[in-house]
């Protein structure tokens, strides 16, 4: 029998990989403030060509967020139960 750790290095991917799996119409969930998968997120940016209405749900987002700057429209659908400052901001993908 394997161990669990020969299971989780088996497991083990990049980001890059990890949000190929994401398809279209797909809904996210992503942890949210400084729990936000930003690695993950900025991946599945990169990865936009292969996405249309993905939708990303979180709570507040503290870091990045270029899924919702202009153009990224056909991308992806922001649903978030609270718009923090980066969000907000019209054209920047920073917090303020």
């Amino acid at each position: 029998m394997k161990s669990w750790r020969d299971i989780y290095k088996s497991r083990v991917v990049s980001a890059i990989e990890a949000v190929r799996h994401i398809k279209s119409g797909n809904r996210i969930v992503v942890g949210h403030a400084s729990g936000s998968p930003e690695v993950l997120l900025k991946a599945l940016v990169e990865n936009r060509d292969a996405c249309k209405n993905v939708e990303i749900v979180h709570m507040v987002s503290m870091g990045a967020t270029e899924y919702c700057l202009p153009g990224m429209e056909k991308h992806f659908v922001h649903n978030s139960l609270f718009a923090g400052a980066s969000p907000r901001a019209p054209g920047s993908s920073s917090p303020r």
